[in-house]
């Protein structure tokens, strides 16, 4: 069964915390490293990660690319103006194709059920780079770095002042995966996802006011 990486809530905590410590694991052996030398272990020898970007991107783009390579792999880029995502072929022949062609697929999308569509069918494993709805990685990003410079993500607390976007939708499917606790402050008119507030159970509080976060 192929295993995608779209969205937080959809990974036990077990597997998201394996992944966190093999990312710290990996970041300490590296260091003093050149970036394009690939880790000892070389676990994406031979391996070719496509990359689609309907959304222009900088650091989701440069992050990818050298990870792939310091994995021992490779990646094919394209951006919306370079393929027909969606525009005159279906999401779901292009995932077909490109399953022959890749090992594994990152997508940064407009539309969240454009990604979903691509893994429904998708033979190869698919990473949300980022949606509307959800930007998974970031969040594992973002608790490394609290990790290393504040220890281990359980038992913090962690506030979140602004809108209710996609980034804090995947901040609240974390809280409860790793064990911290999400304070979420904006106004009412820019709250977050009911949907994915419930994601969160009991991990996450919910209120307008900043100074409450």
């Amino acid at each position: 069964m192929v295993r995608h990486f779209l969205d937080i809530h959809r990974l036990d905590a077990a597997d998201l915390r394996a992944i966190l410590d093999d990312a710290h694991a990996r970041k300490a052996a590296r260091k003093g490293w050149p970036q394009g030398r690939a880790d000892a272990d070389a676990p994406g020898e031979d391996r070719v990660l496509a990359m689609i970007f309907e959304k222009n991107s900088t650091r989701t783009r440069f992050s990818f690319d050298a990870a792939i390579r310091q994995l021992g792999g490779s990646s094919i880029i394209a951006t919306a103006s370079d393929m027909q995502l969606g525009r005159g072929e279906p999401v779901e022949d292009t995932a077909r194709v490109l399953s022959r062609m890749v090992d594994a697929v990152m997508i940064r999308a407009n539309d969240h059920e454009d990604v979903e569509r691509f893994a429904r069918v998708s033979t190869v494993p698919v990473v949300n780079g980022l949606t509307d709805r959800s930007h998974p990685c970031q969040i594992l990003a973002d608790l490394q770095t609290i990790e290393e410079h504040r220890g281990p993500i359980a038992g913090k607390t962690i506030a979140w002042i602004g809108d209710g976007n996609n980034v804090c939708h995947s901040f609240m499917h974390a809280a409860p995966k790793f064990g911290f606790h999400l304070n979420v402050a904006c106004p009412a008119e820019y709250h977050p996802d009911l949907r994915d507030l419930a994601k969160g159970a009991n991990a996450v509080t919910l209120t307008s006011d900043p100074r409450e976060a």
